[in-house]
């Protein structure tokens, strides 16, 4: 998913004449509305993205970490993290703030990231296939619509947004029976 194609998209849904002409390879000869509302389409999409990452769904990454003085501190992790969800130990240990205290050695820890903040050109990777452009286009909408004082269109955008979300979730879910034998 291309952040360019993000863009045009949600120009389209909210009938942004002057971003659906506008040439993204070349922003710096753009006007000054034209790089607000790009801008302002850019944030909103990062908003977004975090919102997806920490809310619908979430970001996890297993890393292999080694703890020296009995502590580890999360800002030395690869991704930017969210929020811890195992550490593959029986060792007891303790968190505080952003710090991990626990015995000396090496473990492997699963936590949430947030996704990068991304800008022109960039290319989503983070989100597996689940994430439609269509999905974050909704939300992206009606973020938008909401900072631009619009709200009962951020309402319209917000629901579509919700749904897609709902069906994004539901995709991840893998439903099986048990296998029953017949008389």
């Amino acid at each position: 998913m291309r952040v360019n194609n993000i863009i045009k998209q949600v120009a389209t849904y909210l009938q942004l004449s002057n971003v659906l002409d506008a040439d993204l390879d070349d922003y710096e000869n753009l006007d000054l509305q034209t790089k607000k509302d790009i801008n302002l389409i850019l944030s909103s999409m990062n908003e977004v993205l975090s919102d997806i990452a920490t809310d619908y769904l979430p970001l996890v990454y297993c890393e292999e970490i080694e703890v020296e003085n009995s502590e580890f501190e999360f800002s030395n992790l690869t991704k930017p993290f969210y929020k811890l969800q195992k550490i593959e130990t029986k060792k007891p240990y303790n968190i505080e703030l952003e710090t991990l205290y626990i015995a000396n050695g090496k473990y492997k820890i699963h936590y949430q990231f947030l996704p990068d903040i991304f800008e022109l050109g960039d290319e989503i990777t983070d989100f597996d296939s689940r994430l439609t452009i269509f999905a974050v286009c909704y939300g992206v909408a009606s973020e938008f619509c909401l900072i631009s004082g619009n709200y009962s269109e951020s309402e319209l955008w917000n629901s579509r947004f919700e749904s897609a979300m709902d069906i994004a979730k539901r995709q991840n879910k893998v439903f099986s029976l048990k296998s029953r034998r017949w008389l």
